[in-house]
């Protein structure tokens, strides 16, 4: 059997801390995603950092 090589991560906005994404990355990436998309609760673009529970 295959073994899974992605993760499933959350994108959460950095105004309002609210989860609006959900993202696949590598597993054993080193790295945290930022990424500059569209909320819905602030009505507009903000940085969505890499968040985990």
């Amino acid at each position: 059997m295959a073994t899974k090589t992605r993760t499933l991560i959350k994108l959460r906005c950095d105004n309002c801390k609210k989860v609006n994404y959900y993202y696949w990355k590598k597993k054993g990436a080193e790295y945290k995603l930022n990424l500059n998309k569209y909320c819905k609760n602030c009505k507009k673009h903000t940085i969505h950092k890499e968040f985990k529970k």
